[in-house]
């Protein structure tokens, strides 16, 4: 028998004791041992977080079905949590086991899936239920527990203020596009007024108010914010720049703008 062994590492540092190489390694080689096979090809796939693709189990797979021999998963554990892994094993119809799980085969891998799922599931209502219950109590949770800050205060207020940083600016982008996008339809006609009938901030603002129109607070325009508008206008779309303008000295080099008594001279040479 031919047997080819898929192998997967986590890349979070966190799970670096999970699903050691050299232990995957054995399984498949008792398991091809005790089929009087071989392991003909090792693939290792890296795996982190919420995973959508497998290109070392495809590889696995497909050279599984070239040499017609069995695919071993040396070690499935987290991985049947992953629909897109276990249907990948099952719609391939290759011949396949798992070292540390005999129950699972192309003909059972959906059903371990769907009963880890429904445990994962179950296990996370449990966990909201026990934190809602925790803070019901007034047990305060995460950072704000009491001494989880102790010795780090100078790092908390560093990340505050690093945060603001980003913060502060980013919401004022996005207060800005908010009011563009709200006032789109009416800044063509503002532009009009202002530019085309030459009226003032106030003239503008109470024809729109008699029109019936309001600001996104639900309030009246005023002149204030008929400037503002126009400027945010504006901004976003900027007049091209002036051609630069020709320097005065530039003009008595030409020969029509010379003084006539130079010309005078010059007629005379």
């Amino acid at each position: 028998m031919r047997v080819v062994a898929y192998y997967w590492l986590s890349t979070n540092p966190q799970d670096s004791g999970l699903a050691d190489v050299d232990a995957q390694r054995a399984l498949a080689a008792a398991h091809a041992k005790a089929n009087n096979g071989e392991v003909v090809a090792e693939y290792l796939e890296m795996v982190s977080g919420q995973r959508r693709t497998w290109p070392k189990l495809a590889e696995a797979i497909a050279h599984t079905q070239q040499v017609q021999g069995r695919l071993v998963v040396a070690n499935l554990d987290r991985l049947v949590h992953s629909t897109t892994f276990t249907a990948l094993l099952r719609d391939t119809g290759v011949d396949f086991v798992c070292g540390d799980n005999r129950l699972a085969n192309r003909h059972t891998i959906h059903i371990l899936a769907a009963v880890a799922s429904d445990k994962t599931k179950r296990i996370s209502t449990r966990t909201r239920a026990g934190l809602s219950a925790a803070k019901e109590r007034g047990v305060k949770l995460g950072s704000a527990r009491e001494g989880h800050w102790e010795g780090r205060e100078e790092r908390r207020r560093a990340g505050a203020r690093k945060g603001l940083a980003v913060a502060i600016p980013a919401a004022a982008k996005a207060r800005t596009k908010k009011a563009q996008e709200a006032y789109r339809e009416l800044m063509p006609r503002i532009v009009a007024m202002r530019e085309g009938e030459l009226l003032s901030m106030a003239e503008i603002a109470r024809r729109l108010n008699a029109e019936g129109h309001q600001t996104t607070a639900a309030r009246p325009f005023t002149a204030t914010m008929i400037l503002r508008l126009l400027k945010r206008a504006s901004t976003s779309n900027p007049q091209p720049p002036a051609p630069p303008l020709v320097p005065l000295a530039a003009f008595s080099e030409m020969l029509l703008f010379r003084p006539s008594h130079e010309m005078a001279v010059a007629g005379e040479t």
